[in-house]
């Protein structure tokens, strides 16, 4: 196809791009008339340089159509590759919506169990309280009673430390008699060995002495066995002037009882003279045998 081209003195038409989604712009020609110039009639054809043509008409050959398709297709690929991004968005943001409704139910479940939650824990802290509540109150008798023991055990602690004392004082002294003890046995032993000297150095003078009057001592004691038996032969003989004084006696009471027989017809007072005479001469006849 041959192009036409216009007149030199006609301007060329300037086509703009249709209006796009995103920038909304129009040709600054819109306001003109635009002409095709291959579709004018065969009667325009013929009378083209005759017909004039306006100021408000303009011509469009059919590179200029191109061009315009071109940018239409353009226009529409990109308003198509926009839809399709936005349905993509769009799906995107139904679905981050489905996602924020199934989080919005999870989280209304999770508000629900977190009530139930809060309740059953709330439960819990008064159960848990009243138990505290009784712990502490057994706790506090406890202390009262652990506080009592511990009163006890100071005053029986004390006891046993005023007892220690004492018995560190008693200890003490009896380490002081022990060591005055231990000097005093000391001193004993020293004065025990000084004896047991003495005496061992006694004993052999004496055994020394001894010695020497032994032969004393025989002698002295057949002395004081000759006299023993000159003590028994003069025992024997006092035994028998015993006897004989008994008989005698025995004889002079039954005289006395004779005679009183025969002087009980006499006055008491004679009788009693004869019987003190006979009574003093029975004493010194005794008295001379003795």
């Amino acid at each position: 196809m041959i192009l036409r081209t216009p007149p030199p003195r006609k301007r060329r038409a300037e086509s703009q791009p249709p209006e796009d989604d995103n920038n909304n712009t129009q040709s600054r020609s819109s306001g003109k008339q635009l002409l095709v110039y291959e579709d004018l009639p065969l009667a325009e054809r013929s009378h083209e340089h005759s017909v004039p043509i306006t100021s408000d008409q303009m011509l469009c050959t059919y590179q200029c159509r191109q061009m315009v398709k071109t940018e239409f297709f353009d226009a529409l690929s990109s308003a198509e590759k926009q839809a399709h991004d936005y349905q993509s968005k769009f799906e995107a943001l139904n679905e981050d919506l489905l996602k924020s409704e199934a989080e919005r139910k999870n989280f209304r479940d999770k508000f629900f169990n977190a009530e139930q939650e809060l309740a059953a824990a709330k439960g819990r802290e008064q159960m848990l309280q009243e138990q505290l509540r009784k712990d502490i109150d057994f706790s506090q008798e406890q202390l009262k009673i652990q506080i009592q023991s511990s009163s006890e055990l100071e005053m029986k602690f004390r006891n046993e430390m005023d007892h220690r004392k004492k018995a560190e004082s008693l200890a003490a002294k009896a380490e002081e008699t022990a060591r005055l003890a231990e000097e005093n046995i000391r001193s004993l032993s020293e004065s025990i060995t000084r004896e047991k000297n003495r005496l061992q150095s006694d004993l052999v003078h004496m055994r020394s002495e001894s010695k020497l009057s032994v032969s004393r001592i025989t002698a002295d004691l057949e002395k004081v066995e000759c006299r023993a038996i000159n003590a028994e032969k003069e025992s024997t003989l006092l035994k028998e002037q015993l006897d004989e004084l008994k008989k005698r006696l025995d004889e002079c009471m039954h005289e006395k009882f004779e005679v009183e027989k025969k002087l009980s017809a006499k006055s008491p007072e004679a009788h009693s003279k004869d019987s003190n005479l006979l009574v003093k001469h029975l004493q010194e006849e005794l008295r001379n045998y003795i």
